[in-house]
């Protein structure tokens, strides 16, 4: 039977909010994205509360915290354990987005959230699955027989367009692509593969978007116009960028161009950020996931584009303070200044009418960036002031700082005495051991045995011979080394001096020797006592202070578009070309989505368009009911087939049936149909035939092979077919929706009732009638 597909909006319906959405299918639950606003706001994560630990899968289209930041909170709070799929680039560059969100949150406030052991949870290798760019895989367990398949989306690396398939029902989940192609990105790629899917899922926010600027290198230099003027004026540029997403274009493009101008290098670029290092280490090692551009410049050059010569990458504002003092230009995080260096810079250099703010990223609304921006763009809005609450750690003195201390001794000292309760306890068990084996040999009914077993015991654990042997002669004495064995008992000699073997214990990787593993152990205390100690001596403590700041806001502020996202025209084109038999619009105010619908009613044929609030379940189970059967061979044989992309497709008249007591279909085939013929001339025949025949009525039974309809399986379009009838001679006119041709036959489209495409043909019985409809009928494939 066709599988039972169900939609439901967490978060990121009828709005902007973060992407969070359940797709059901059939009993199997998947998570597409799990994202969390600029302000953190952990409530719009509460619906994933009741259906967490159902969830079989999670799949992540982003690297980005606005698609993974609410993954660590679900799956520490909500107890999420299902396996998260996703690209290679979206495992690391993901990792450092929660790392650094999780550093900037805990240097302003006691966030506890979430914790880093979170974060490693959702990135380690029990629990996530990595992915190449249209690499198939197929799903097991309650998954059987779905399969998944991430394709190139564009905006950040690794970012994926899914492509989820069940039998002959497919579902793609596309949001945040980018139709262009950048400096280390490539396009989306509308393969074959995703176009004409059962049901489309993707978002609407960027309807209303224009494209500011029609090419890449008109962008680029607007930039760089910008940050020149800005040096040259002796002023600072500050970037706030996200942590691994769009920044790495932006350094790729701020890199080349210093390469070009060498009079900039009097001026620094900094990439600072507490996980810079790492982010631009990987990526240097994902190329693979990169345009095809920044590859072949790899293979030609032997050199690595985010091997960077003029961008000197920093960790702290320690480092920043010792580099020379110059202008400078600053990419760090975060885009809203909610967070990270990008806030402690905008605080120190705001009040500098010569420093220059550029955003490159859309703002979220109401975030201190958006409010920045605001103000900016208001008359006389430069050079007024703006209220910010900073929070910081400073370290602890006086009476707190003692106070601090003695907790911490307090806390050393529990743990001491929690040691010696442990140790106590085992030395008690092995005790309890001994004492349990001292029993057990005074059981023993034979006392020379009994006596043996102690002597053995005694001597195992002391290590020593038995006293009794030592009047035995050496058998090595006077170096005679050519004894026999029978005179080795001859001269009272034995032929070898007494050794008792220890039981020795074999674990999973060989020889347990305890006296190694002990002292292995008590090393490793040893260390990390000595760690800790360290640690604690380096560690000065702190706390969190608040303070609210009142800043001027004397410095220039621009913007410019660095988002990497498809403009209106192009969301409507792609959808449009991908033509989804049902359509689910999210992430989008009511305004933008209702603009899509409109235009893919005008434009596309679809079998339904929802646009779903928050909580809301949609049903989209197809009508058609699929079916899972196993044929003959024999019936096999006899098909007629036709090849249809990767299906052979044929038709069989038959009635499915589940018989009781058994879930599997049964296809009872219908080969004829009795037809009651009456016959006038079965009296002359019976006459002719009474001998044979004297049980024959008047009404026989006769059978005929039921037919079937055709059906035409393809699409073309008007615009399509008019060029295949030029090219083969036909004068035709393409005049409001209708074909003309030649003032003989007309071609128009039209739907029926279910939203199925009609293609209707009229006109004069004739020889170009006849070879118009066999040009037509040849653009589909007839089963």
């Amino acid at each position: 039977m066709a599988s039972i597909i169900k939609f439901t909006a967490l978060s990121g319906a009828k709005d902007e909010s973060p992407p969070c959405y359940l797709l059901e299918i059939d009993d199997f639950c998947i998570l597409l994205d799990c994202g969390l606003s600029y302000n953190l706001d952990f409530s719009l994560l509460e619906p994933l509360e009741k259906v967490a630990k159902k969830i079989d899968a999670v799949l992540l289209s982003h690297s980005d915290t606005t698609h993974i930041g609410g993954l660590p909170y679900v799956v520490g709070k909500y107890g999420l354990t299902g396996t998260i799929y996703g690209t290679t680039p979206v495992l690391k560059m993901g990792t450092m987005f929660l790392y650094d969100l999780y550093e900037n949150k805990m240097s302003q406030e006691e966030f506890q959230q979430y914790s880093l052991d979170n974060i490693d949870s959702c990135f380690g290798e029990d629990r996530f699955k990595e992915l190449s760019f249209s690499q198939h895989y197929s799903l097991s367990g309650k998954g059987k027989g779905i399969s998944i398949t991430p394709y190139l989306a564009g905006h950040t690396i690794g970012a994926s367009v899914w492509k989820i398939t069940k039998g002959t029902y497919s579902i793609v989940y596309a949001i945040d692509y980018n139709h262009r192609n950048e400096g280390h990105l490539d396009s989306l790629q509308l393969t074959s593969d995703i176009l004409k899917p059962s049901l489309l899922i993707t978002d609407s926010k960027g309807v209303d978007k224009t494209l500011a600027f029609k090419k890449t290198i008109t962008r680029d230099q607007s930039l760089f116009e910008q940050i020149n003027r800005n040096l040259r004026d002796g002023g600072n540029v500050l970037i706030p960028v996200d942590t691994a997403g769009r920044v790495l274009e932006l350094l790729l493009c701020i890199e080349n161009y210093w390469s070009k101008n060498k009079s900039l290098a009097l001026y620094s670029v900094v990439f600072l950020g507490r996980f810079s290092f790492s982010v631009c280490q990987f990526a240097r090692s994902q190329l693979e996931f990169m345009s095809s551009t920044a590859s072949v410049k790899f293979e030609q050059n032997i050199e690595n584009p985010f091997s960077f010569k003029h961008i000197k990458i920093l960790s702290s504002l320690e480092e920043l303070q010792e580099l020379p003092d110059t202008n400078k230009v600053i990419l760090t995080s975060s885009q809203d200044l909610e967070t990270g260096f990008s806030r402690d810079l905008f605080i120190q250099w705001c009040s500098d009418p010569k420093t220059l703010i550029l955003f490159t990223q859309k703002i979220p609304k109401d975030s201190l960036a958006d409010k920045l921006i605001k103000q900016y763009s208001t008359p006389n809005g430069r050079g007024k002031c703006i209220e910010i609450v900073q929070g910081s750690r400073v370290p602890l003195a006086g009476d707190e700082l003692l106070q601090y201390e003695m907790e911490q001794a307090k806390q050393r000292e529990e743990k001491r005495l929690e040691q010696l309760r442990k140790e106590q306890e085992e030395r008690e068990e092995r005790e309890r051991l001994e004492e349990e084996e001292r029993e057990q040999l005074l059981n023993a009914t034979n006392q020379d045995q009994l006596q043996q077993l102690l002597q053995l015991q005694q001597q195992k654990e002391r290590g020593i011979i038995d006293d009794s042997m030592v009047h035995m002669k050496n058998p090595f004495e006077n170096d005679r080394f050519d004894l026999l064995d029978c005179e080795f008992k001859k001269q009272s000699m034995i032929t070898m001096f007494p050794y008792f073997e220890k039981h020795l214990k074999w674990g999973e990787y060989g020889e347990e020797d305890n006296d190694l593993i002990q002292r292995n152990q008590d090393k490793k205390v040893q260390e990390v006592t000595m760690e800790e100690d360290e640690i604690q001596e380096q560690e000065i403590p702190k706390k969190i202070i608040t303070q609210t700041l009142r800043l001027p806001i004397n410095c220039k502020i621009q913007t410019i578009d660095y988002e990497g996202c498809s403009d209106g025209r192009s969301i409507k084109a792609i959808i449009q070309q991908i033509a989804p038999t049902k359509l689910v619009l999210i992430r989008g105010s009511e305004q933008q989505s209702q603009s899509i619908e409109n235009y893919v009613k005008e434009n596309i044929r679809t079998k339904g368009i929802y646009i779903p609030s928050i909580g809301e379940q949609l049903d989209l189970t197809s009508d058609t009911n699929v079916y899972e059967l196993l044929l003959k061979d024999s019936l096999v044989n006899t098909l007629k087939t036709s090849k249809i992309l990767d299906y052979e497709v044929s038709f069989i008249q038959g009635k499915v049936d589940i018989l009781d007591g058994s879930n599997v279909p049964v296809l009872d085939l219908i080969q004829s149909i009795p037809i009651n013929n009456n016959n006038n001339n079965n009296n002359n025949n019976n006459n002719n035939n009474n001998n044979n025949n004297n049980n024959n009525n008047n009404t026989m039974m006769t059978t005929t092979t039921n037919g079937h309809d055709e059906s035409f399986i393809g699409d073309i379009k008007l615009s399509d077919l008019k060029q295949v009838l030029v090219n083969a001679g036909i004068q035709v006119q393409f005049d409001q929706g209708i074909l003309n041709c030649g003032g003989l036959v007309y071609i128009w489209r039209d739907e029926d009732h279910g939203g199925n495409s009609i293609i209707n043909v009229d006109g004069i019985i004739s020889d170009e009638y006849y070879l118009i409809k066999e040009l037509l009928y040849k653009q589909f494939q007839i089963v």
